[in-house]
């Protein structure tokens, strides 16, 4: 079971099938701290679900300022989005490539993730 903090009551933690079914749906996943969205997308993967869209949220105030070449928006350069390829494996790539570029530069981020299916 993933913990997911801050993102339920107290004492609860949603599993994987409910992170999902959350990341299914228009409002995405609850916030998730980089280690949870990583075990999501690579659990997503492994279901044939890529990473459609995923958006990128500094913690505190002292973080770098919001940057969206940390998120994928559907808006984003050619071959760096959802749907110019609609493969969950290349999504992936992509993914992991957004986490390790904001972790390059310091930043300390959680996520929210939509997932789908091509």
């Amino acid at each position: 079971m993933t913990t997911v903090p801050g993102a339920r009551a107290p004492g609860s933690t949603p599993d994987m099938d409910s992170l999902i079914a959350a990341a299914r749906t228009g409002a995405g996943t609850p916030w998730l701290a980089r280690l949870q969205a990583e075990e999501l997308a690579r659990h997503a993967l492994s279901l044939g679900l890529g990473v459609r869209l995923m958006e990128a949220s500094a913690h505190t105030l002292h973080e770098p300022p919001r940057d969206v070449g940390w998120e994928i928006l559907g808006a984003d350069p050619d071959g760096q989005n959802w749907d110019d390829h609609h493969n969950p494996a290349r999504a992936f790539k992509l993914f992991e490539a957004k986490l390790a570029a904001a972790r390059r530069a310091g930043a300390r981020l959680q996520y929210k993730l939509w997932l789908g299916q091509p």
